[in-house]
């Protein structure tokens, strides 16, 4: 994969660099008032490395641009970790000039990844006198058309002004390359935002971490490998594996206007929905700590909560924690609740696990047959069968397609 055109579109609103990712171009736009350096290539490096070992294609970077020393020097380490929790993601070798990039006193103070959900919040809240900023960034975990990004933008501006920060805005089409890999969002989540920390260049740059210390799995955001996306002049963090989502939100409610203006939903950002999973979780979160107040578009009935599935062993420790804080509260209602989502989970585990041991995987085995291309599960960092027919596909793709058209619909509040 070669990254090469880079450029730098300045106006007075905004500055706009671009890049050619083999065929794919990839773009970040953010506020004028943010210093972007034109020639390096550092945030690129970051977006192209999990999908060019996905398709076991070296990188070279046109000799005319740099990347980070440190960046580059720690490459080797991220691949490994990437192949051994799913060999799919083959090493692969990186060409490139590089520079060792010096602390400045231009360059933006420490900052914080903010979505207006619990998570960024709780670090918000916790670490707020060593934080400078928010960046909040359309076209990475969700593309949104141009009104629901300007009501995002004005629901997170009020809680960075309630804690004096300055929120600065990044849209990317990120997530449109990501999908056109058919890689999963978290196979790609800590690159994309290493990618975004490495443009604006902070001196250190927070990424929330949605889960604690007992309950890390592997994913592309991982505290032992987000810190290795960082160059010599910014440090990348992976903070808040202390606190559970019932503990964090027990620190929030004691900022009230902070809590009111969560948006934890998957939905309008101008309102939290109360029928998504997000807004389910959430609000058995509040429950537990006595929080009845909290406003969503519509009221949560508990047989809904009932219906929940964890998709994965991380997504079920969200459960998992919940459960026991029912336990301790004694809150019956939420107990029963609990329990059938975590049971009926670990009830489908044990069928799957009963198949590949003692029936060698044929039930498994029929369901693939039954599946069409479409259907396919994304490839993640956890291997499945399914990852070899994604890579077939990609590649046909690309033999179909050698150049690709965005088409995505972001939003944007600079034009």
């Amino acid at each position: 994969m070669k990254i090469q055109q880079l450029s730098l579109e300045k106006t007075e609103k905004y500055h706009k660099l671009s890049a050619m990712l083999g065929p794919f171009p990839l773009w970040f736009k953010t506020s004028s008032d943010c210093l972007i350096a034109c020639n390096d290539a550092s945030p690129f490096l970051c977006s192209a490395l999990i999908p060019a070992m996905f398709m076991g294609e070296d990188i070279e970077i046109d000799r005319q641009y740099y990347v980070s020393a440190s960046l580059l020097a720690k490459l080797p380490e991220i691949q490994t970790m990437m192949h051994a929790w799913n060999p799919i993601f083959k090493p692969i070798k990186v060409t490139a000039n590089t520079q060792v990039f010096k602390p400045s006193a231009s360059q933006l103070g420490h900052s914080a990844f903010f979505s207006g959900g619990v998570d960024g919040t709780y670090n918000l809240i916790k670490h707020q006198e060593q934080l400078d900023n928010l960046v909040l960034i359309n076209g990475f975990d969700f593309s949104m058309p141009q009104h629901s990004w300007q009501q995002l933008v004005a629901r997170c501006q009020k809680t960075a002004k309630l804690f004096n920060k300055k929120l600065i805005c990044v849209e990317s089409n990120l997530k449109e390359f990501t999908g056109w890999t058919g890689i999963a969002r978290f196979a790609n989540f800590g690159a994309s935002l290493a990618s975004v920390s490495l443009l604006l260049n902070p001196s250190s740059m927070t990424i929330s971490g949605a889960v604690t210390y007992d309950a890390i799995n592997p994913s592309n955001s991982h505290p032992l490998l987000d810190p290795l996306w960082s160059s010599e002049s910014c440090k990348v963090l992976h903070l808040g594996l202390e606190a559970d989502r019932a503990a964090k939100i027990a620190l929030i409610k004691h900022y009230p206007e902070a809590l009111n203006n969560l948006w934890v939903c998957w939905e309008d950002p101008s309102s939290n929905c109360g029928h998504c999973s997000k807004c389910h979780r959430t609000f058995m979160a509040l429950q537990l700590n006595n929080i009845s107040h909290f406003q969503f578009s519509q009221e949560v009935e508990f047989s809904a909560l009932s219906k929940l599935s964890p998709k994965s062993d991380e997504d079920l420790s969200f459960y998992e924690y919940l459960y026991q804080l029912a336990i301790k509260q004694h809150n019956r209602q939420l107990n029963r609740v609990l329990r059938k989502i975590i049971w009926r989970y670990r009830a489908k585990a044990f069928v799957r696990e009963t198949d590949r041991l003692l029936l060698h995987s044929l039930w498994s085995k029929w369901r693939r047959k039954t599946v069409a291309q479409h259907q396919l599960a994304d490839v993640s960092v956890f291997p499945k069968y399914s990852d070899a027919i994604q890579l077939k596909l990609l590649r046909q793709r690309l033999k179909q397609h050698p150049k690709f058209i965005s088409s995505a619909n972001i939003g944007s509040i600079y034009d």
